[in-house]
């Protein structure tokens, strides 16, 4: 009973003892030395000094924290060169075991010979180990197996070395099974830990090839839509602009537009079912078909009737996309589109108002074979955008478990004070991550908007009063801002306006009544026409004699100076008297 007892209270000891030097192992297994080796590549002689002497520290700890039994030391010191051989090879292991059996050596004692002959035998043989697996990590069977052989060739040593024979039975018996036993599982640990620590290597390896393929898959699936703004810099008549944020790395949403004729834009937008690598490729074949089938001889509906049923050939996905379609016609603003099975569009007028589009019938493309669509029209003014959108925005969700909702969409657009069409786009998208608050994307976003610029003249009205002029030059500025006139001849026809509408104003109405002034402006083929029309007295600015500048300001008549300026900045300058009115034309040529 008492050889039992101290039997477990060594076992004990050295299983401390082991603890503390796998926990050393382990952090060697992370730190930046030992990468190259246990990824199984050539060490350099610095990595392989490195590791040899680290792992001979092992082996004397080993070896100063051992329990003196009868002259004897019961140790771990060999796990540190069979871990040094192990991942390092023979010339590491050797090295790592010469650490050890030197200091072993000159510790003395009755089995300093064999302990230390062991020592070094081990680091060769985990060597070998390395050489004979071409630098891979052994199995933990191997491992258990090598380290118990080990330790019994150890005794072994001892056995033939120490003399007398009777005392080196004692010491067998006595250390024989604690030490075998400890180092085994030494071993076999920290086996454990390398092998796991390769396997997330290898995981993480995947991991990231998946992303890199992902990255590789997003940036094919964005050069799919159009990304190039402004998509038409040559057209003037309208403003297009779309995004497109995938929840994941690759999504299912797609949009797309494209002059069918020099008159005719169609656009879309579409949702497929599910996200990830899957609807992207539904995405990317759908797109196909909408653009491949859209032709100027069909109208909405039957563009996603056929694509519809070229989606329900062979779809053994059970996949299916909503979508909206839309054919703008350029010169009226009119625009037909069909619905299947897609968010309703909003439809923002220039003056502020909002209005969803006609709820027409027509499911989602590739349920149903011939499926019915329909056609419904709007017509879009100066000024007004179409915005067309994705789930991913009405149903974005806050940390509540709130949606945005489209109640939600339309008042983050009755907010917007207006501006291009990027500009929309991304103050929603803006307002809808500000309403998500950090909470997870959980669908992808795709948002368009289309705004239309195309008219024939714009005409502002204004009363007989002077204060009413500011409020018109704002307007003329904008209209000058959105057809890029330059700031030049923005600045002269304001002067010239509040020039003439002032004269108007203060001189051509002799009574108290109020009237109305009409001022109509032209942008055609780089010339900017601007007419004003008042129903005051007869008066024509132009019969003024012209201003003699080579007198002095005190010396010259009053007046005729403002008409003087309007001539010089402006081209063409004209009066006519149409029934009871009074018409005043000027003309600017622009460079554009």
């Amino acid at each position: 009973m008492s050889s039992f007892n101290s039997i477990l209270n060594l076992l004990i000891e050295l299983i401390k003892n082991m603890s503390v030097l796998i926990v050393l192992a382990y952090v060697l297994t992370r730190a930046r030395i030992s990468e190259t080796v246990l990824e199984g590549k050539k060490a350099n002689i610095k990595q392989k000094i490195c590791l040899a002497f680290i792992c001979g520290l092992f082996s004397i700890y080993g070896t100063l924290s051992g329990i003196n039994i009868g002259g004897a030391i019961a140790n771990v010191r060999d796990l540190g060169p069979a871990i040094a051989g192990l991942i390092g090879g023979p010339v590491v292991g050797i090295s790592a075991g010469l650490i050890g059996g030197i200091h072993r050596y000159f510790t003395g004692g009755i089995t300093y010979i064999p302990c230390s002959i062991s020592t070094v035998i081990s680091g060769l043989a985990g060597g070998l180990i390395y050489k004979f697996r071409k630098g891979k990590i052994v199995s933990i069977v191997g491992g258990a197996v090598f380290m118990e052989l080990m330790e019994s060739f150890h005794m072994l040593l001892v056995l033939l070395i120490i003399k007398p024979f009777s005392q080196a039975i004692s010491l067998v018996e006595a250390v024989s099974l604690p030490m075998i036993f400890t180092n085994t599982l030494g071993i076999v640990i920290f086996v454990f830990i390398v092998r796991n620590y390769l396997a997330e290597k290898e995981t993480q390896r995947t991991k990231d090839l998946i992303k890199s393929e992902l990255s590789v898959a997003r940036d094919i699936q964005m050069s799919i839509v159009p990304k190039i703004f402004p998509a038409f810099p040559g057209r003037s008549e309208f403003d297009v602009f779309a995004m497109l944020e995938p929840a994941k790395e690759v999504g299912g949403d797609l949009y797309d537009f494209f002059l069918l004729d020099d008159n005719h834009l169609c656009f879309t937008v579409g949702d497929v079912s599910g996200k990830g690598v899957p609807a992207s490729l539904f995405m990317a074949v759908t797109k196909t078909l909408l653009k491949a089938k859209a032709d100027i001889s069909l109208r909405p509906d039957e563009i996603l009737y056929q694509v519809n049923n070229d989606l329900c050939k062979d779809n053994d996905s059970g996949m299916f996309v909503t979508d909206f379609l839309g054919i703008l016609t350029i010169s009226s603003g009119e625009v037909v589109f069909s619905n299947g099975g897609h968010n309703i569009p909003f439809v923002l007028r220039k003056n502020g108002e909002l209005e969803l589009l006609n709820k027409i019938p027509g499911i989602a493309l590739g349920v149903i074979e011939d499926s019915k669509y329909m056609c419904s029209t709007i017509q879009l003014k100066y000024g007004d955008s179409l915005l067309v959108y994705t789930d991913g925005v009405t149903e974005a969700m806050n940390c509540k478990e709130e949606f945005l909702s489209e109640k939600g969409l339309g008042n983050i657009l009755h907010e917007f004070d207006g501006g291009t069409a990027k500009e929309e786009v991304q103050y929603v998208l803006t307002k809808t991550r500000e309403f998500a608050n950090g909470a997870i994307q959980s669908d992808d976003i795709t948002i368009m908007a289309l705004k239309y610029l195309q008219y024939a003249q714009a005409e502002f009205r204004i009363k007989n009063k002077q204060d009413e002029i500011a409020d018109l030059s704002k307007k003329i500025d904008e209209f000058c801002t959105i057809h890029k006139i330059p700031k030049q001849v923005v600045f002269q026809l304001d002067l010239s306006l509040d020039e003439l509408l002032t004269n108007t104003i203060s001189y051509g109405f002799k009574d108290l009544e109020e009237h109305e002034i009409i001022i109509t402006l032209e942008l055609l083929d780089g010339t900017l026409s601007i007419e004003i029309h008042d129903d005051g007295i007869p008066f024509n600015p132009l019969e003024q004699p012209e201003p003699d500048l080579s007198q002095n300001i005190e010396e010259r008549p009053i007046g005729g100076l403002g008409i003087y300026l309007v001539r010089n900045m402006m081209d063409v300058i004209d009066y006519r008297r149409e029934e009871c009115y009074n018409v005043m034309t000027i003309k600017k040529y622009i460079t554009m």
